[in-house]
C-alpha cells in the first residue's frame, strides 16, 4: 500500500498560471490538500500572477544554470542522457523538443523536490518534458490530454499516451477517440471537476432574459453564432466574458446587426463566478472549427450548472454529456436560428421553473464532475501506479500495430 502523502507530484503545463485554465491550478491545489506535496514545472509564464504552489518556469532559467545543470544531469545519468538525444531525432517529426540543457534545470528542480510522479497538462510540449525527464530520472508519468492537443494539433501524440504510466482525459468523447488512436495505452475518465462549495448560489436566481457565455474568442466557441441569434431575440441581453483573436471580427458583426447595445463585450475577467449568479442561462454555441479544433466537455458549463443555471449549447464533440434535459438543451452546431429558439423557449419558462431546472443540474455536477471526487480518482491512479513501479520507457518507439 503506497501512502498517498509520500507521492510527491510534480504538475507539467505549458504555462501557468492561467485565466483560462484554472482546472488545472483547482486539481493541483485540491492535489495537496489530499495529501500530495506538489511543485508546478512551467515552459513559461502565464497571464495570471497568484499561484500558492511552488512553481520553477523554464523561461527564468539562465544559460549559466542551464550549462550547470546539464553537466549534473549528463553526469548522474550518461546513458539515459545519450538514448534521449537519439530519441529527439524522432520527436522532432512532429514538435521541437527541448534541448538537454533547457530540459536540465527543471529535471534537477523536479529531483530535489523527490518527486516520485510527473503529471503533465495538456499532451504538448510540457507531456513531452515530462515523459523524458521521467525517464531521465527514472520516475513514473501521466498526461491529460484535453481538446486541442488531440484535435488540432497533436504531436507525438500516440507515443505520449502509450508511454505514460496512464492517461486521462475528461469526457468519454475523448476516450473513446484515444484509445482508437493509442491501443495499448491506459486511458482514464478523469472529469475536470468543479469546486461545489466555491459555485454555489449566494443569492436568489436572477428574474430577467440575459444569457451569458464565457471562454476565449476563437472559433470553437460559436460566438458568431450567438451574436446572429441575438439579433433574432430583441429583448435578450447577451454578456460575452472573454478576449480573443476574433474579438473585434465579432464586435464588428455586432455592429452590423444593430445588436451593439444588447451584447456586451466584457473581456477577461476574475468575477466569473459572480456574472454567472446574475445571469439567466448560459448560452454556449460550440461548433468544430474549420481546422478540427474543438471542446470536449468544458468546465464552464459544469461551472454553471453548480451555480444553477440551465444551459443551452452546442451539441459538439462531448458536451452531451453534461448538458442534456432537463437542464440543458442542445442544438446543432452553426445554426444561429436553431439557437435562438432554443434561448427563447429556456426564457420563456418561469424563473422558478428555471430554478428548478438549475438546481437539477447542480445535483448532477456534485455527482459526477466534483473536483474533490476527481482529484481523489486521480490521486489514487498516481498513488496506484507508485505501487505497480511502473516506470517510463522511451527507448525506442513501439511497432505499430497491424491494421485491421
Amino acid at each position: 500500500m503506497v501512502d498517498v502523502a509520500g507521492t510527491r507530484v510534480a504538475i507539467f503545463v505549458d504555462s501557468y498560471p492561467r485565466l483560462s485554465e484554472s482546472f488545472v491550478r483547482n486539481e493541483a491545489v485540491t492535489l495537496a490538500r489530499l495529501g500530495h506535496p506538489v511543485r508546478v514545472e512551467a515552459r513559461r509564464h502565464g497571464d495570471n500572477s497568484s499561484s500558492s504552489l511552488p512553481v520553477g518556469w523554464r523561461a527564468d532559467d539562465s544559460r549559466a544554470r542551464r550549462r550547470a545543470d546539464c553537466l549534473w544531469l549528463v553526469s548522474r545519468h550518461p546513458w539515459r542522457s545519450v538514448r534521449d538525444l537519439a530519441a529527439r531525432r524522432r520527436w522532432r517529426r512532429e514538435e521541437k523538443p527541448a534541448t538537454l540543457r533547457e530540459l536540465a534545470p527543471m529535471a534537477k528542480r523536479v529531483s530535489r523536490f523527490d518527486a516520485a510522479h510527473l503529471h503533465a497538462h495538456f499532451a504538448a510540449g510540457a507531456a513531452l518534458d515530462a515523459q523524458r525527464i521521467a525517464v531521465l530520472l527514472g520516475l513514473t508519468h501521466s498526461l491529460t490530454a484535453h481538446a486541442y492537443d488531440i484535435f488540432r494539433a497533436p504531436a507525438n501524440l500516440r507515443e505520449k499516451l502509450e508511454r505514460a504510466t496512464f492517461a486521462t482525459t475528461g469526457c468519454e468523447y475523448n476516450r473513446v477517440y484515444l484509445r482508437e488512436l493509442a491501443p495499448r495505452a491506459r486511458i482514464e475518465l478523469v472529469v475536470m471537476g468543479v469546486d461545489g462549495v466555491r459555485f454555489r448560489r449566494s443569492r436568489p436566481h436572477a428574474r430577467g432574459r440575459t444569457a451569458i457565455a464565457i471562454g476565449r474568442l476563437v472559433e470553437k466557441k460559436g460566438f458568431e453564432h450567438l451574436v446572429r441569434a441575438a439579433a433574432l431575440l430583441d429583448d435578450v441581453d447577451v454578456w460575452i466574458i472573454g478576449d480573443g483573436e476574433l474579438r473585434a471580427e465579432l464586435e464588428q458583426l455586432a455592429r452590423e446587426l444593430l445588436v451593439e447595445d444588447r451584447v456586451e463585450f466584457l473581456g477577461a475577467r476574475n468575477d466569473v463566478r459572480d456574472l454567472l449568479e446574475q445571469a439567466d442561462v448560459l448560452a454556449m454555441p460550440f461548433v468544430i472549427a474549420r481546422s478540427g479544433d474543438r471542446d470536449s466537455m468544458p468546465v464552464v458549463i459544469k461551472e454553471a450548472l453548480a451555480m444553477e443555471l440551465p444551459v443551452v449549447a452546442g451539441d459538439a464533440a462531448g458536451v452531451r454529456e453534461a448538458v442534456h434535459a432537463p437542464w440543458g438543451t442542445l442544438v446543432p452546431p452553426a445554426d444561429s436560428v436553431a439557437f435562438a429558439s432554443a434561448l427563447r423557449a429556456m426564457l420563456d419558462q418561469s424563473p422558478e421553473r428555471r430554478a428548478e431546472l438549475g438546481r437539477a443540474g447542480r445535483a448532477w455536477v456534485l455527482e459526477h464532475a466534483s473536483l474533490e471526487h476527481e482529484t481523489a480518482h486521480l490521486s489514487g491512479l498516481i498513488t496506484g501506479s507508485r505501487a505497480r513501479g511502473r516506470v517510463s520507457a522511451v527507448l525506442a518507439p513501439r511497432q505499430a500495430p497491424a491494421s485491421p
